[in-house]
């Protein structure tokens, strides 16, 4: 098969950047570089492993999961369908995080999938030595785990496999989370490869907010005196977590918080300051 009948082929199915996607499958199964492909489009290569990636990609398999990564802040991280895919909206969070971050904070990561905003902030930043990163589902801690290795930090990473609403005694400087928040009924209108990322990681409960309420509840309780928290939230949930973050700073609860606008220009992230 043929670089232009396979972005054809891929076209057929639906994929919108199949360009992009032609390239990556000629990349990941033949290690072909994308000048090497634009100075030999007729070069033919090998059916029968590329119609098997075509089989995966019509049944809505992400091409993430397909290759096996994808990059993030400048880095490259293992995903599988044990993890949320990386995305570029979540670089805000990190990059808002490497600003805010002390040195010397003691870190958290919670519902950290593939470990991609953990791992980024301690391989990027110089001002924290080790970091917490806890996940519900034991394969995507496995995941955390392998890209921890692959980037050269494991040693400096504590693997917490749990329930975040389920830690105790534990005090942090900043916590970090991109949880859950899809509510429940609108799982099923999400596109079909979405819906082939982990459910648990995608469910939110009835209305989006079982974890997001547990982290602006008693969460807060597990940040030390002048912590923060920094929490991804869906583009249409902003309006309620301002209102329930303005009755918090009004008991005197927290300082402060300020909500962070993503690529798109959706309110994406809020910083709150205890």
């Amino acid at each position: 098969m043929k670089y232009n009948e396979l972005k054809k082929a891929l076209c057929e199915i639906g994929v919108l950047d199949y360009e992009s996607e032609a390239y990556l499958i000629l990349n990941h199964i033949f290690s072909v570089s994308y000048s090497d492909l634009i100075l030999d489009k007729d070069r033919d290569f090998e059916s029968e492993k590329i119609h098997g990636v075509l089989k995966k990609r019509k049944a809505g398999m992400p091409i993430q999961y397909i290759i096996g990564k994808w990059d993030f802040m400048g880095l490259t991280f293992f995903v599988s369908p044990d993890c949320l895919i990386p995305r570029p909206d979540t670089e805000v969070l990190v990059e808002k995080a490497l600003a805010e971050i002390k040195k010397g904070d003691r870190v958290a990561d919670f519902c950290t999938g593939s470990g991609c905003i953990g791992l980024s902030i301690l391989t990027l930043s110089d001002k924290i030595d080790n970091i917490t990163l806890v996940d519900i589902s034991k394969p995507a801690l496995q995941m955390a785990e392998k890209n921890a290795k692959e980037l050269n930090v494991w040693e400096k990473c504590v693997f917490v496999n749990k329930d975040i609403r389920e830690i105790k005694n534990e005090k942090f400087d900043f916590i970090l989370s991109n949880p859950p928040y899809i509510p429940t009924h609108d799982i099923e209108a999400l596109s079909r490869e979405v819906k082939n990322e982990p459910y648990l990681a995608l469910d939110g409960g009835l209305d989006g907010f079982d974890i997001i309420s547990f982290l602006i509840g008693d969460g807060l309780s597990l940040l030390n005196e002048n912590g923060r928290m920094l929490i991804e939230f869906g583009y249409d949930q902003a309006k309620k977590i301002d209102t329930c973050l303005s009755e918090i700073k009004n008991k005197g609860i927290i300082k402060d918080y300020e909500l962070i606008m993503d690529y798109g220009k959706n309110v994406r992230c809020v910083l709150i300051k205890k």
